[in-house]
């Protein structure tokens, strides 16, 4: 009997690609598929579903809270985040929350299978880039935690008061990155708000 999957991502290029890919695979059956973290949830309610793999960055409910929300439901679930996100941080966090596998979308069609197989056998995966950042983090002394230069673009744009749309279009990335980029400078800098940010770059000589 095939393993039932269940894909949750808002891109439905992705979506339909792997639909494609895993059409006649003799192991694994995508069951369903949506892009609402929300919908996921209900699905999981209504299907019998082994695995769910799952975008980091959707609508409604990022990745980290579905899966959350998902284990405290379904204990035995198992989970892969499939995304373009990298940043350490992020990872760390998906992994805290028990996912069991952590996919790069550039390695989507050559890995996804492979991980799929590894984490419904009981053992983690990752990308062999996401396992190397992980490794660097590791090496780091115990100190705050680093902003990477894409944060630090991001936290100079809000410092002149752009907005997140006015961000991402000047650094070419989607509106909800921004956020996944506001969220981690406010946990990185250990504050709660755009005040605290400001504080923060002037301080360190970021403007």
């Amino acid at each position: 009997m095939k393993h039932r999957i269940l894909l949750v991502d808002d891109h439905p290029i992705l979506t339909e690609g792997l639909k494609m890919v895993f059409r006649d695979n003799t192991t694994f059956d995508i069951v369903a598929s949506t892009h609402s973290g929300t919908y996921a949830l209900a699905l999981l309610k209504a299907k019998p579903i082994e695995l769910m793999v799952t975008d980091y960055s959707m609508p409604d409910m990022n990745g980290l809270d579905l899966i959350r929300q998902a284990k405290t439901l379904f204990p035995g679930l198992k989970t892969i985040v499939l995304t373009m996100h990298d940043e350490a941080s992020i990872i760390k966090e998906v992994i805290a929350a028990g996912a069991d596998g952590y996919v790069l979308k550039k390695c989507a069609m050559e890995e996804l299978a492979q991980a799929m197989e590894s984490v419904l056998n009981g053992r983690p995966y990752l990308s062999a880039d996401v396992g190397h950042k992980l490794f660097q983090l590791a090496k780091q002394p115990e100190s705050d935690e680093p902003l990477t230069h894409r944060e630090v673009e991001v936290l100079r744009l809000i410092i002149k008061e752009l907005t997140n749309k006015e961000i991402a279009a000047q650094l070419f990335i989607s509106d909800r990155t921004v956020e996944v980029h506001r969220k981690n400078l406010m946990r990185k800098i250990k504050c709660t708000n755009t005040v605290g940010l400001i504080k923060y770059a002037f301080a360190h000589n970021l403007v």
